[in-house]
């Protein structure tokens, strides 16, 4: 019996072990979901924070000097948007369409983005006088509060608890009477700034004109170009069966074929490339129109373009006209204005601001006191006051201000005259460019006539055998330079007129 007696307090004492085990390992247990419950936020904290640019900005830029910027997600964040893409050209009414000067100037004040956006930009200075223009008028404004109270106090006698709702409306109005000159300085700033956006949306609208025109002319040299260059094709074939002819004579040599076919070649190779460049004006003029270059436009031939011969004004006349009219320079002059007026307005912080002040208002509330009957009560507040505020010492901020809008409209007369200067020298520049392309045209006339009637006479002197194909070839290659020097000489002189009139802020316009 004891021996059992022993086995069972074994026994029991085992269990107790075995139980006091257990709850050691379900606290354990437990004690592990509380640390994993309090260190797993804790960690997605730190890898959410590790991500944030106040931690570690650095990984939102370039990771090196010689690695490209990746864009988080692909960059379909940055990508441009459907509805801001450059739209494409126009159709063209009718099959082969060929675009005068004037449809495409039209085009271009239409779909150009750059005009747009100067337009959006002088609309946004509108805005800003209007908003400037609001100082003139006297402020209005709303406020109430509303809600319940509940609180408690003792005397000598009882404890009282109050419970209360109120709610009070008020409206308030403001007036400046008086700012010595701030509000009329800040909207003549704002009034100079519009005037400013408005002059460099018409000078935009310039810049696009000419740049069209300039497109124009040389899409129109590069399609001339290329008939040029069929015309070099047509005359070196005739130079090699004026060869083949003499060979089969006995008269020439098999070498004097293969100049005349390398020649051939050589004027095959430059009609390709003439067609290359006609792409490439297309493209130049399809960025010109603000529109896509993948919808090419064709355009007149050059040929149908009139010479320009007399500009109708001295170098002197035009460089005055520029200095009067070029609305970069009027906007060169509002923001002198506008630093001017900013100026004063600096100037006008030094004094006083009078003002008028009311109020109006209802305090509305009932309250129960100790649970007595319900107290309502409605009274008016009102109040009218004559304000003034005046800065006495603002820690030379006043002074530093005046001296930084003076270094200011200083900067703004430096350019001024420093644009005037820019103006006379476009002026002089396109003006005698204007006169070389001129008289460059009229020898580039010359030298095709003079190369014409050379090459005419070499190869008839060729085909009677009293000139070489040496002869007959360098007289063919100096009818094809001729060619393409007329062209690019006419362009030249087309676009030298075009460049005249930017100068000078007299860009002509299409009618509509």
């Amino acid at each position: 019996m004891k021996k059992n007696n022993r086995q069972t307090a074994g026994f029991g004492q085992v269990q107790r072990c075995a139980v006091k085990g257990g709850s050691r390992n379900r606290w354990r247990w437990w004690a592990g979901i509380a640390v994993g419950a309090a260190v797993l936020p804790g960690l997605c904290g730190c890898v959410y924070l590790q991500h944030q640019p106040e931690f570690d900005p650095a990984q939102f830029a370039a990771r090196a000097a010689d690695r490209p910027w990746v864009a988080p997600a692909g960059g379909q964040e940055y990508a441009v948007p459907a509805d801001a893409m450059a739209p494409a050209a126009i159709a063209p009414p009718a099959a082969h369409k060929l675009y005068d000067l004037p449809e495409l100037i039209d085009l271009a004040l239409r779909h150009n983005p750059a005009t747009h956006q100067a337009w959006a930009a002088a609309r946004a200075a509108a805005a800003a006088w209007g908003s400037t223009r609001a100082s003139y008028y006297p402020s209005a404004g709303f406020e109430g509060d509303a809600g319940y109270t509940k609180f408690q106090f003792e005397d000598e006698f009882n404890d009282i608890v109050i419970k209360q709702w109120e709610y009070s409306p008020m409206v308030q109005l403001n007036y400046v009477l008086l700012d010595f000159g701030r509000r009329s300085a800040a909207a003549d700033a704002a009034r100079q700034q519009l005037a400013a956006a408005d002059f460099l949306f018409n000078r935009k609208i310039q810049e696009v004109v000419f740049a069209t025109q300039r497109a124009f002319y040389a899409l129109s040299a590069s399609k001339a170009a290329v008939e040029a260059a069929r015309k070099n094709v047509e005359l070196t074939q005739t130079d090699v069966d004026a060869v083949s002819q003499r060979l089969d004579l006995g008269l020439a040599t098999e070498p004097a074929l293969l100049l005349a076919r390398e020649r051939r070649a050589q004027a095959g190779y430059d009609l390709e490339n003439a067609k290359l460049l006609v792409r490439d004006a297309q493209a130049d003029l399809a960025a010109a129109l603000g529109m896509a270059a993948n919808a090419p436009l064709d355009v007149e031939n050059l040929d149908r373009q009139p010479i320009p011969h007399q500009l109708g004004a001295s170098v002197d006349q035009l460089i005055d006209r520029a200095v009067k009219q070029r609305p970069d320079l009027a906007a060169q002059v509002a923001a002198l204005r506008r630093r001017e007026a900013e100026l004063r307005r600096t100037q006008a912080a030094w004094y006083p601001t009078v003002g008028l002040s009311a109020v109006y208002g209802e305090n509305l509330w009932n309250y129960n006191w100790n649970s007595l009957p319900v107290v309502n009560s409605l009274l008016p507040q009102y109040a009218a006051h004559l304000t003034m505020q005046w800065d006495l010492f603002t820690g030379l901020r006043r002074l530093n201000d005046i001296r930084q809008a003076t270094a200011q409209r200083d900067a703004a007369r430096a350019a001024l005259q420093a644009s005037e200067v820019d103006a006379t020298a476009q002026v002089w520049h396109a003006y005698f460019q204007f006169r070389s392309a001129r008289k460059k045209y009229e020898y580039a006339q010359a030298i095709l006539s003079a190369s014409q009637e050379a090459y005419d006479s070499n190869l008839e002197a060729y085909r009677q055998g009293l000139s070489t194909i040496v002869e007959l070839l360098s007289a063919g290659n100096d009818l094809a330079t001729a060619r393409y020097t007329l062209i690019q000489s006419k362009a030249d002189l087309l676009t030298a007129s075009a460049a005249v009139a930017y100068a000078a802020g007299a860009v002509p316009m299409p009618n509509r």
